[in-house]
């Protein structure tokens, strides 16, 4: 008998009632069927040296990272250059471009809430500002907009020049007195946060000014981390706060109203966190699905959702001996034709890859907690519980290389059995069936798998024979 395993984390505030856990998996649903897949391992692609990675971005054929107080400027070979240093050395970045303008100014802004900074691509040179704390950046239509610290004016440069500021160019988010706490671009148009609402602004062409609200373009819904929104799915999604509360996540997308997308149970997770000014959030799209990968650093936790299924799944590594935690990216550039990812505290730059289960050789655990499964009319007794997944995958020159855990619950997730290891198989074992027998008896039924093979792990479901049945 097929049972309900496949699905996303939705671990709420009883295990009676929620217990499910999807952590370093996420859901896939196909023409054909559905699965778990691993989340990617990852290769080094450069170190740049001991630091955290601070940000980056994506441009005229470059990438470029922010580590500890060093612009970096990376090529397709990893090779890694120093373009200048920042006034500060930890904190989170925000930067910008004005686009690949053959024979003109090329640039990008670089904000890290002290001051702000421009990067000169034709002539490879940083210069700092100290006329404006820069807390955020984006760029529309030529001209880089960027907040300030404890303020609700949203400030735009000249056209095409990040270097040059007027005083008097600036726009205020005056619907409501709220501090202007982040912008991004979408669409050729400006969404600027205050901590509790909302305000979409666009060019209007007109000389004296620029830079106009939608009609229809004000929310009552503000942003509780200055740097969760991202672009997401052909909208925006961030950690929301409002007068009311905070710490659900939006999505704003046609007609700019807001559409709460975690769950119940997530919202509940959130909830618990003493600390979610901190968290931030980046997207990235790979084999087909859309991720938004939202961390808490002081909470140590990482959820993401899927575009694509409208799932959510956990992401972890094992950071100071600690599982879960949070993963190790600390952002997110596409460059190369890879996902470029920066360590949040060593300075490595990484290169994801669907094909591996480890970073830098290191091992992902990964963890996948059913449903209750429930009969309160009567007992039930299982006979096996059959892992149904991608077998045959493993070395046999390696003897942990194709282990894979089960343990099961007959309390609601209160206490659980001791671990029982079984074999994913050695390469070319296709056949090999995965199967864990004499369960015993209960009404509640939840079943945990835990591994950490460091190779591509795909779950196709789970079926139990009950006493009484035939034994395929």
């Amino acid at each position: 008998m097929k049972i309900p395993f496949l699905g996303g984390a939705y671990e709420g505030r009883s295990s009676n009632v929620a217990p499910q856990s999807c952590i370093n998996w996420y859901y896939e649903k196909g023409k054909d069927g559905e699965c778990l897949v691993g989340t990617p391992g990852a290769t080094l692609f450069v170190d740049l040296g001991s630091q955290e990675v601070r940000g980056g971005i994506q441009y005229n054929g470059f990438a470029y990272f922010v580590m500890g107080s060093t612009l970096y400027e990376v090529n397709a070979a990893g090779t890694a250059t120093s373009r200048g240093t920042l006034n500060t050395s930890s904190g989170r970045v925000y930067m910008a471009h004005n686009g690949v303008r053959t024979g003109a100014t090329q640039e990008i802004f670089i904000a890290d809430g002290s001051r702000r900074y421009i990067y000169d691509n034709t002539t490879s040179t940083l210069t700092s500002y100290t006329d404006y704390a820069a807390t955020s950046v984006a760029f529309i239509d030529g001209y880089f907009l960027f907040t300030i610290a404890d303020s609700d004016r949203i400030y735009y440069t000249d056209l095409y020049d990040g270097a040059t500021v007027t005083a008097t160019n600036f726009f205020t988010l005056e619907g409501n007195p709220d501090e202007a706490l982040t912008v991004i671009a979408d669409q050729r148009e400006l969404f600027g946060f205050g901590d509790e609402t909302l305000e979409v602004w666009y060019n209007s062409g007109d000389a004296d000014d620029t830079f106009q609200r939608f009609q229809g373009g004000f929310k009552q819904i503000g942003c509780a981390a200055r740097a969760s929104p991202a672009r997401f799915d052909n909208g925006i999604i961030w950690l929301t706060k409002n007068d009311r509360g905070d710490a659900m996540v939006a999505v704003l997308g046609e007609g700019y109203t807001p559409q709460i997308v975690s769950t119940p149970e997530i919202n509940y997770q959130l909830s618990q966190y003493t600390t979610v000014s901190d968290a931030f959030g980046y997207t990235y799209q790979d084999e087909g699905h859309e991720f938004y990968v939202l961390t808490f650093p002081t909470e140590k936790k990482t959820w993401v959702f899927d575009a694509s299924t409208r799932e959510w799944h956990q992401r972890g590594h094992v950071i100071d001996g600690v599982f879960p935690n949070r993963e190790r990216y600390n952002c997110h550039v596409f460059a190369f034709g890879k996902h470029l990812m920066g360590d949040y505290d060593n300075g490595k730059i990484y290169s994801l890859d669907g094909s591996i289960g480890t970073i830098e050789s290191t091992r992902i655990p990964r963890e996948r907690v059913s449903p209750d499964i429930t009969d309160e009319e009567k007992r039930t007794r299982i006979m096996s519980f059959q892992l149904d997944m991608q077998e045959g995958t493993g070395d046999p020159n390696v003897s942990t290389d194709t282990s894979i855990w089960l343990s099961y619950s007959k309390d609601g997730g209160h206490t659980w059995t001791n671990e029982v290891e079984r074999s994913i198989g050695d390469a070319g074992e296709y056949r090999k069936r995965i199967i864990w027998r004499r369960l015993g008896w209960s009404r509640h039924w939840i079943f945990k798998v835990r591994t950490w093979s460091p190779n591509a792990v795909i779950i196709k479901g789970a079926y139990t024979r009950v006493y009484g049945e035939p034994n395929g």
